[in-house]
């Protein structure tokens, strides 16, 4: 009994409302350059594998033709997030700026509305990302249910 009360209050305490940082900033020019080696390097990966794709003739099944348009979305994010990055954190042409619980405002040091909406937009690199990693796992299913129905005829490997 005394655990289902300990577990019941941790569980409480838990699940109380805390901010979500869903924004996150890199401070220090170190951490930041490094994060966008990462970027730069997953951005040339995702290119190769277009063209060994392309190269090897694997397009025409299913499945790799998914994973190719996944390296697709997976690039643009990529020069989304680096472009994003770049003004937040390299140069500091924008910050965020929390005006309340449940507000914030995109602040340049220029004052130009333009490039708020830019900084904005380039804020939700997750419409490039969610659709990648979904491309990703369809062209990864496809190819295995490829495989397995390969398998099953006895054509398999």
């Amino acid at each position: 009994m005394k655990a289902a009360v300990c577990l019941f209050c941790l569980a409480g305490i838990w699940g109380l409302p805390a901010p979500a940082f869903a924004i996150q900033l890199h401070t220090g020019n170190a951490g930041i350059i490094a994060h966008q080696i990462g970027h730069l390097f997953f951005l040339f990966s995702m290119v190769a594998l277009m063209f060994t794709i392309n190269s090897q003739g694997l397009i025409r099944q299913k499945g790799w033709r998914l994973i190719q348009l996944a390296a697709l979305f997976f690039i643009f994010w990529n020069l989304d997030t680096l472009a994003a990055h770049f003004l937040d954190n390299q140069i500091k042409v924008v910050r965020i700026e929390t005006l309340s619980m449940t507000r914030m405002a995109v602040v340049t040091q220029s004052g130009s509305q333009l490039l708020a909406v830019i900084y904005y937009l380039l804020k939700m690199d997750h419409l490039w990302c969610v659709p990648a990693m979904v491309f990703l796992l369809m062209g990864l299913n496809s190819l295995l249910r490829d495989q397995r129905q390969r398998s099953d005829s006895g054509d398999g490997v």
